[in-house]
């Protein structure tokens, strides 16, 4: 609990941050020039301090004044969209210069007809020296089931996964410099709100029981309004606390092979998640089955959630054929693979656990 406070309050002076320096400028500029009008005595640039002193205390008074009424007209300026308008979306990310954000299940942006010219929009953006962050939803999580649920749509997994190959290829074709600025991560708690921001305004619309958040109505309001801030921080929370926290871990595996206790090798696979297993591909895996054969072989998986834990390798295409398909289509949506690609150069895996371990070392 703690934590979160510290990161409500962190974020609440990140916002703040233009007007805790114009109120600390002014005070300071005004304190300054008292002390060296005090220390200059009853002469003209004494008389000169004394005056500058006083109107950068005025300039200060009226700030503080006329501030919260400046942020009151903004929060009236807030409009309502009867849903999602994306062409102004487009445009809108397109035009960033700071930050973009994206709260959602998954993004419709990378849907359909509309895909290339949102990845146009946020490569632009970043060129431009925007920071993109994006928040979505962990598709082996129980939030999604239960989301999917409300959208009436089972493939709620297979959109998020396709989002994460749209956003790796994205990674992909930019440049360093702007590789470092473009951030996913994947949570796992359902957040009920959605939002997408450009700069200081955002589209911000409440999970609807049924249906797609993008059909629904969408209030366009400045990030600094009270219901701004509410978003925003339901955003910082859910981005500090996310389990899954950048891109290449969203698509790849660090693991590590062993057999008979002895390291053979560290590598990097592909992988997806069902119903908790893990199933993972490669071409190092591969290699290192043909070599070695499955006896004996086992992965060490180099990650928080799994940290520590051996697993055995078993083929997937040996277990009941729905659980092998899923697995299969899932791969399909995160890698982008067609069907020539999963039969010639793609064997997927399966781990087996611990307790799965200890029975097959005793047989």
């Amino acid at each position: 609990m703690s934590g979160m406070w510290w990161a409500r309050g962190r974020n609440t002076l990140r916002r703040r941050r233009r007007h805790v320096l114009v109120l600390a400028a002014l005070t300071g500029g005004a304190l300054w020039m008292i002390v060296q009008s005090w220390r200059s005595g009853q002469t003209f640039r004494g008389d000169l301090y004394l005056n500058i002193g006083a109107a950068l205390i005025m300039t200060l008074l009226t700030y503080v004044v006329l501030n919260p009424l400046f942020r009151e007209l903004q929060t009236v300026s807030i409009i309502e969209h009867p849903r999602l308008d994306r062409d102004a979306l487009i445009e809108r990310v397109a035009n960033c210069r700071e930050a973009v954000a994206i709260l959602e299940t998954f993004t419709s942006m990378l849907e359909g007809p509309y895909t290339n010219r949102f990845l146009s929009a946020l490569r632009v953006a970043l060129a431009n020296g925007a920071t993109v962050r994006v928040l979505l939803l962990d598709p082996d999580s129980p939030a999604v089931r239960l989301r999917a649920e409300e959208l009436r749509r089972s493939d709620a997994a297979i959109a998020i996964m396709n989002n994460l190959y749209h956003f790796g290829r994205l990674q992909q074709q930019l440049p360093p410099a702007s590789r470092s600025r473009l951030r996913v991560r994947l949570y796992s708690t359902a957040p009920s709100v959605q939002m997408y921001r450009w700069d200081d305004k955002a589209y911000i619309s409440f999970f609807p029981v049924s249906g797609k958040t993008f059909d629904a109505q969408q209030i366009e309001a400045f990030v600094n309004t009270p219901l701004g801030e509410f978003v925003d921080d339901r955003f910082t929370e859910l981005w500090e606390t996310a389990p899954v926290r950048d891109l290449d871990s969203c698509l790849s595996l660090q693991l590590c092979l062993r057999q008979d206790g002895r390291d053979l090798e560290t590598c990097e696979a592909r992988y997806v998640r069902v119903d908790g297993t893990w199933y993972i591909a490669g071409s190092d895996l591969v290699r290192n089955v043909a070599r070695h054969g499955l006896t004996g072989l086992s992965v060490v998986l180099q990650r928080p959630e799994a940290a520590g834990q051996t697993f055995a390798l078993g083929e997937a295409d040996e277990l009941e054929p729905g659980i092998y398909h899923r697995a299969l289509q899932l791969f399909r949506a995160k890698y982008g693979l067609d069907h020539r690609d999963d039969t010639e150069s793609q064997v997927i895996f399966n781990l087996v656990g611990p307790a799965a371990l200890t029975t097959r070392a005793a047989a």
